[in-house]
């Protein structure tokens, strides 16, 4: 027994030691054959270096086989720019090893691995892999022929693209064997292999895509028609058996092919979803009977015909968190695609959920521009729908929806065109008790009732009451674009409607979610789904410290702009018409509009509105009512913080009944007036126009008569408090108001012998900032009045000389002029220095009080 062992394995590697010496003799001789053979049937090129070509037994033992490694093939296409058809990191060519001896070689066996193959058909149906050709190139040669018998495949990623048909396919195949009499016209071919789809796309319809593949088949073949004996094909874990049969000629010609599904459950069945679906279902399991069977035809020329009959029975679908059951659901489904037609039918769907009732039919046909036919129907309780289906942004939800609502036509036009013909639409719903308290919101949004009723693409609404917060709301109205809100993410929610409101805090709508409800922290954001076109009757309004009543007007909102238009209100004991918009698309709210004021208690409007965000003149300094035209721009941040450089407005305004108190620039006036008086100011009226822009608040020349003086002023109040503030003051009126207690002024004033005509004016300008104000005379106020005495003084000696002399006769100057001029007087005694004049040594003149007071009270 030991010697015939030992005979066995000397015999053994003298076999394979005599094989291998006989292969290295045949070596060059067997490599020339085959490649020069091989070069006569090949119409594209082939590149591969000589050392990568071997002759081998060892691997391939019994058999020989001639090994390519890295083996380029380039496509056959016309083109001069060529892509690569395959690329081999390992090609092999098997035969007998008898076949060196009498220099007759079969190939009976071909293996690749490592193989990228891109296979492509044009647009004019022209293939780029048509590279072997029957016909000889040279002088037939019968050493060297082809008798496949099995061909095997490892590692191969295989890519086509039939731009003709509108076909991919994109496929890893793991392992591939075939195996058969491949050179007879009839014989039998079995084959089995794993893969991994990552697509098979038709037209745009994806029928496999990211799934596991798994088969194993016995055909007859007939020459180029194969018949299917036996077949079974996994996908994912769905198994299905087929039957019928193929014709393939350089590529598919014809399908026929009848499947059906066997021991199908859904689960598995849900594993065919693609892989974006695959995540959101991968905390609910099932259970339940699924059943499918169909059939493919396909014809050269002609699109994939697909008919299949599918539906669940009796099944459940539990949401595995909250462990919260869909039961009894039933549907029958029906998808058919063809030449003329492509539809997805499911009826009598239906199902359970805790005392939820569903019901419903879809009908989806024309997968290139679907129309859509819709029933839907259900009695739910929201607790328990979204324990079942739950969403990211509601944190509690309750009430009773019952609904039931169709809808049919084209999905392109329900996203473009709410208001198309072609849509029709009808439902209705009725809300009871809905409560929603969404994630990071302190307040809960309750609607007690309401009916909706969907009509001709529109939704109405009626008494549709809305409660958030201390905020109530009513809304009668329509929503003409609610299909295309419904079906496309990217459209706005379009609401036509009037509201009628009891009570309206606007910080209870317009701060977002995780906020204080302080307008101090909070953001203010405007949703760019929302367009609004709403009439409003509120009896009571509140932002912050404003409040307002009686509002009737027109609300208009897209595109994060909102605008009022000819809003009426009553606000602080007055009344405002308001014209404005605010586009809140950008980072920052930019406001424009203009508004008329009617008789506005100033001191509640600066209260109420923050002493519009400057605190020079503020709410405790004022007293009056204000009857004013304000146009107005400026820009605010979401945190509704003012940019005070982007305040512009102009204004005409008529302030009666008017006190200003305590405002500290007037004390700088002491010198002139009993400072008690200053403190508080009261008048009857008064008149200008005031001008905001760059930060600067620009008084024009402004008349004002109040109990404590009458004077002039005009100049500028920047919002740093620096002011540039220009007063004209009567030298009767200094007289008049002056403190009693001030003997240095009295002394100057004791230089005044009269002014019987209230002519002489006091200039003086105030600048530098408001708490520590400089005060000097007036040297350009004046000159200017200096300027016009002269002209008044001109006119006084063309008069005289045009009556004593008869000169200047066609002279027009009023009579006024020269009145003054006989008026004047002789024995004035006094005089206002200006500019850099020297004054006279006299002792009647009004002198500086010390070298550093020159200029400075």
């Amino acid at each position: 027994m030991k010697r015939l062992f030992m005979t066995l394995i000397i015999s053994f590697i003298s076999i394979v030691g005599i094989s291998t010496l006989v292969v290295f003799l045949y070596e060059d001789e067997v490599k020339d054959l085959i490649i020069k053979e091989l070069n006569k049937h090949l119409k594209s090129e082939v590149r591969i270096a000589p050392q990568n070509i071997d002759l081998t037994i060892l691997k391939s033992f019994p058999d020989c086989a001639l090994e390519f490694k890295d083996l380029t093939a380039m496509e056959a296409s016309k083109t001069d720019k060529k892509d690569t058809l395959l690329f081999a990191g390992k090609l092999s060519l098997s035969f007998n090893i008898k076949d060196l001896f009498n220099k007759n070689y079969t190939i009976k066996k071909i293996q690749l691995e490592d193989v990228k193959i891109n296979m492509k058909v044009d647009k004019k149906g022209n293939p780029n892999y048509l590279i072997w050709q029957s016909e000889d190139k040279g002088p037939s040669n019968d050493s060297l022929s082809f008798a496949i018998e099995n061909i095997s495949l490892s590692n191969i990623h295989y890519i086509y693209k039939n731009s003709q048909y509108k076909i991919k396919v994109d496929t890893k195949i793991k392992a591939l064997t075939f195996s058969g009499k491949f050179n007879n016209d009839q014989y039998t071919m079995k084959s089995d292999g794993e893969a991994f789809v990552n697509l098979f796309q038709i037209e745009k319809i994806k029928y496999l895509n990211d799934k596991k593949l798994k088969f194993d088949l016995e055909l007859d073949v007939n020459k180029n028609t194969y018949t299917i004996k036996q077949s079974e094909t996994y996908v994912n874990a769905t198994q299905l058996v087929s039957n019928g049969t193929f014709v393939i000629n350089d590529s598919l010609v014809a399908l026929d092919v009848f499947f059906n599904g066997k021991n199908l459950d859904i689960s598995s069945t849900l594993s065919l979803l693609p892989e974006k679906f695959q995540n959101q279902i991968t905390d609910y399991k099932s259970s339940g009977e699924f059943y499918a069977k169909g059939e493919f035809h396909y014809k050269n020329g002609k699109p994939l015909i697909v008919d299949s009959k599918f539906g669940i029975k009796q099944a459940t679908v539990t949401y595995k968190p909250t462990n919260t059951t869909l039961t009894n659901v039933n549907l029958t489904g029906n998808i058919t695609v063809n030449e003329n037609r492509s539809s997805l039918t499911l009826k009598n769907i239906s199902a359970n959920l805790s005392s939820n009732v569903f019901s419903g039919d879809v009908e989806l046909t024309n997968f290139r521009d679907p129309y859509l036919k819709l029933r839907l129907a259900a009695d739910t309780k929201l607790e328990e729908l979204v324990a079942f289906y739950p969403i990211d942004t509601i944190q509690e939800i309750s009430g009773a929806i019952k609904f039931d609502a169709e809808i049919e036509g084209l999905i392109s036009e329900m996203k473009s065109n709410a208001y198309s013909p072609s849509i029709a639409a009808k439902g209705n719903a009725v809300l009871n008790n809905l409560k929603t308290k969404f994630k990071q919101s302190e307040k809960e949004i309750n609607i007690p009732e309401g009916k909706l009723e969907l009509n001709n693409r529109h939704l109405n609404v009626y008494n549709l009451k809305l409660i958030k917060g201390n905020s109530d709301v009513m809304l009668i109205g329509e929503l003409p674009n609610f299909l295309g809100y419904l079906f496309d993410a990217s459209e706005p929610l379009t609401i036509i409607a009037s509201v009628t409101s009891d009570k309206i805090e606007m910080e209870d709508f317009l701060f977002g979610s995780g906020q204080s409800n302080s307008a101090a922290t909070s953001s203010v954001t405007i949703s760019n789904k929302l367009d609004f076109n709403i009439k409003v009757d509120v009896k009571h309004l509140s932002f912050s410290k404003f409040t307002a009543d009686n509002i009737k007007g027109s609300l208009l909102l897209k595109d994060q702009k909102a605008a009022v238009k000819d809003l009426m209100l009553e606000a602080t004991d007055g009344t405002i018409k308001l014209n404005a918009i605010a586009d809140a698309s950008g980072d920052n709210i930019k406001i424009s509009g203009d508004c008329d004021l009617n008789k506005l208690n100033i001191q509640k409007l600066f209260t109420q509105l923050n002493n519009f965000g400057q605190n020079t003149l503020q709410d405790k300094n004022l007293k009056g009512f204000v009857t004013a035209n304000v146009d107005f721009a400026t820009t605010w941040d979401k945190q509704l913080h003012v940019d005070l450089s982007s305040i512009n407005a102009t204004s005409s305004i008529l302030i009666e009944r008017g006190e200003l108190n305590n405002f500290k620039p007037l004390e700088s006036l002491a010198k002139y007036i009993d400072v008690t008086e200053l403190r508080s100011i009261k008048f009857s009226t008064l008149q200008s126009a005031v001008e905001i822009k760059n930060k600067m608040i620009t008084i024009p020349r402004t008349s004002i008569k109040s109990n404590a003086i009458n004077l002039e002023l005009w100049g500028k109040h920047g919002f740093d408090n620096v002011i540039d503030y220009h007063i004209q003051l009567l030298l009767s009126e200094i007289i008049a108001k002056r403190p009693k207690k001030n003997k240095d002024f009295d002394e100057e004033l004791s230089l005044v012998e009269n002014d019987p005509e209230n002519r002489r004016s006091v200039f003086i300008v105030m600048t530098g900032p408001i708490d520590n104000p400089t005060i000097k005379y007036d040297k350009k106020g004046a000159k200017e009045k200096i300027k016009q005495d002269i002209q008044v003084e001109k006119q006084n000696l063309k008069q005289i000389f045009k009556e004593e002399f008869g000169l200047f006769k066609k002279d027009t100057v009023g009579s006024s002029a020269v009145e003054n001029s006989k008026k004047e007087k002789a024995n004035q005694k006094f005089k206002i220095q200006f500019g850099d004049e020297q004054p006279k040594k006299s002792t009647n003149t009004l002198q500086p009080k010390k070298k550093e007071e020159d200029d400075d009270f």
